[in-house]
């Protein structure tokens, strides 16, 4: 992956710049959405007119799509709601993709961490809501705004931390992603799926002694999940994430004769938890000490909700 382009925070974004920060090393790119896209070349991706816009397992630009005819005027009219775009790219009908490029790529595999997606996927939202964009926008091509098909406006050169984007968002950045799958739109979409598949996986693991049913049975759970967002990932996105949980997981975990195993230890011991047997005086003091230890627990949930809070609005 190229590194970021070293850029004045004023100077304006451009072609140059642009590919630079560009990082994909084998994007998918088409020139007709219709009919499917495919990995290629850098070099033959920018000669597309629609192309990958971050890596396979990185977020290092921020696309929406405005549906609208109005695009460049809801982008850059003054007084904005959201932070000075990279880029917008225009279709003669006004309709395009507006774009922030990010200095800090985030991690979307199963080596990255669940917080700084959701933070990013708030992010995301909060644009999108600024601009009015498709809540049913895959986020997985853009517009190239290097093609000559497309009207490319070019914006700020300065790459955004995601606490920037945030804080110029103001009121518009969510608190919080959406519960329910079903409210799940845009990058949400693959933090829910990755979440889900996560978490079902831990369970299921140990039920699969051969790596490749494995792999095929998170699949088909994956495709399964899918159809329950209001507009499903694309295919190729589903199938990317469910193979990074699926890896991840049976390197990870134990098999069913290591899951036995660890239950007969625990059983051997007799009620013992930690090295220290559960005797009746031991079960007594814990007892008198019950409504302490549980209000100094209250005290210490208190705390961590406040500093996540504080956390979620940087």
């Amino acid at each position: 992956m190229s590194g970021a382009p070293s850029v004045r925070k004023d100077a304006p974004m451009g072609a140059q710049a642009w590919t630079e920060a560009w990082s994909p090393r084998r994007p998918l790119a088409t020139d007709d959405l219709s009919r499917g896209c495919w990995r290629q070349s850098r070099d033959d991706a920018l000669a597309r007119r629609y192309l990958e816009h971050s890596p396979k397992a990185l977020l290092s630009m921020l696309v929406i799509d405005v549906d609208h005819e109005d695009t460049l005027i809801r982008a850059l009219q003054r007084p904005r709601t959201h932070p000075m775009p990279s880029w917008i790219a225009e279709s003669p009908s006004g309709r395009g993709h507006v774009g922030w490029v990010l200095k800090t790529p985030v991690v979307r595999t199963d080596a990255g961490r669940m917080q700084p997606m959701r933070f990013a996927a708030k992010v995301e939202e909060g644009l999108r809501r600024s601009l009015d964009g498709d809540v049913g926008f895959a986020g997985l091509l853009t517009k190239n705004p290097v093609h000559d098909d497309w009207v490319t406006t070019w914006g700020s050169g300065h790459l955004y931390e995601l606490g920037e984007l945030a804080k110029g968002l103001g009121e518009l950045m969510p608190r919080t992603l959406p519960r329910r799958v079903v409210d799940c739109s845009g990058f949400s979409r693959n933090v829910a799926l990755f979440n889900r598949l996560r978490l079902w996986a831990y369970r299921a693991r140990r039920r699969y002694s051969d790596q490749r049913e494995w792999e095929q049975v998170v699949a088909a759970f994956a495709v399964n999940v899918n159809p329950e967002f209001a507009v499903p990932l694309p295919a190729q996105e589903v199938a990317q994430t469910a193979q990074s949980v699926a890896r991840w997981v049976w390197r990870r975990s134990f098999d069913e004769a290591g899951f036995r195993a660890v239950q007969v230890k625990r059983g051997s011991n007799g009620g013992k938890k930690g090295g220290r047997a559960n005797s009746p005086a031991q079960l007594e003091q814990r007892r008198r000490n019950a409504p302490i230890a549980s209000a100094k627990g209250a005290a210490a949930r208190r705390k961590v909700t406040a500093a996540q809070m504080a956390e979620d609005l940087l």
